[in-house]
Formats: structure tokens, C-alpha cells, sequence
């Protein structure tokens, strides 16, 4: 959902497969090609190959959002990076609801919830004061954490102790580009 949400917020007219994690297209030849891993998302612009949703969402945002999307100077561009794989590696792994992690998920859900009120207040205190993460406009960096709280993912989380990250989250999830790729292509 995320790639398609970036692909909204710039105004790209593309082509979408959807394709199941579990696919058998995912594992043909031609595919693993495109990505070795066999895995989506996946993109082919202009004959490039480009697999991993956050990367496809700098990728993106580089390509056709300079300025806008993808903030311009070293140290906005700095600043996109740093709060992309920051929220990869420090909230993403605890809030994922991919099916085939379940068993983990009861397993950790104790002290993943200390590590989840550890990220979420670091986003909290960081958004006090801010409207965005990375300057003064919405931006790629601002896309790929929200869209790692996905709403059926922040479903499950108290936002109580954290109002100024439900009030950013709220921002980005109610930006037009947001609520239409919802709207078309959550099943």
C-alpha cells in the first residue's frame, strides 16, 4: 500500500499487479529477475528494477518529487534516510500483522510493547512543535514512518500518551493521495 501511496502522492500513472505474497508468479524466472528475492512490491520504471517498498518510495519521491516528495539539500536528504531506516528497524519489526509472523508476535508481544512506547516516543517528541518530519512540507520521510503505522496496523496501538504522533499520523492519512489509495485498493 505504501508504494501505491507514494505513486499518488506524485502523480504517477502506472500499472498495477497485485500479487498475493505467496504467488507462484513470484518464484517464475522472469520475475526473480526483476527481484531475487521473488517478493513484493516490486517496480519496473523506464526498465529499472526496483524491489523493497521503502527503497521504491525514495527511488520515487527522487525521481519524480525533487523538491516536493523528496525535500531538497544533503541535509533534508539526510534527514529522509535517517527516519526511513530508523522506523524500519526500530517500530516496523514489532507492529508488522503479517499472518505468517503470528506465533512470533504472541511469543515477543510482552516486550515488543516496550520497545513500540519506546519509538512512538521518540516520534512523539520530535512531531512537538512540528507539523513534519523533515522540513515544512509533507515529504517521503513523513510517507514511509506513517505508512509503517498503517491504520490496520495502529488499530492496535494506544496513541494516548503520543498526541502530537496521532495528530501527525491523523495529517498524513487524511492527505487526499492517502485517503483515494484506500479507497482503491484496500480489498
Amino acid at each position: 500500500m505504501r508504494v501505491l501511496w507514494a505513486a499518488a502522492e506524485l502523480g504517477l500513472t502506472f500499472t498495477h499487479v497485485p500479487l498475493a505474497f505467496d504467488d507462484p508468479a513470484l518464484k517464475a524466472a522472469a520475475f526473480l529477475r526483476l527481484n531475487p528475492a521473488g517478493a513484493v512490491p516490486t517496480i519496473v520504471d523506464d526498465g529499472f528494477a526496483v524491489a523493497e517498498s521503502l527503497a521504491i518510495n525514495l527511488y520515487l519521491a527522487k525521481k519524480y518529487g525533487s523538491g516536493g516528495l523528496y525535500p531538497a539539500g544533503l541535509r533534508a536528504e539526510a534527514e529522509v534516510w535517517r527516519w526511513t531506516l530508523w522506523v524500519q528497524g526500530h517500530l516496523e519489526p514489532w507492529v508488522q500483522q503479517d499472518a505468517l509472523l503470528a506465533d512470533m508476535r504472541a511469543v515477543v508481544w510482552p516486550h515488543a510493547q516496550v520497545a513500540i512506547a519506546t519509538a512512538l516516543g521518540v516520534l512523539d517528541r520530535v512531531l512537538c512543535g512540528r507539523v513534519w518530519l523533515v522540513g515544512d512540507a509533507f515529504s517521503v520521510a513523513d510517507l514511509n514512518v506513517a505508512a509503517v503505522l498503517s491504520p490496520s496496523r495502529a488499530q492496535h496501538l494506544d496513541f494516548t500518551a503520543f498526541p502530537h504522533l496521532a495528530a501527525w499520523l491523523a495529517r498524513c492519512y487524511t492527505r487526499p493521495a492517502a485517503m483515494e489509495t484506500r479507497r482503491r485498493f484496500s480489498g
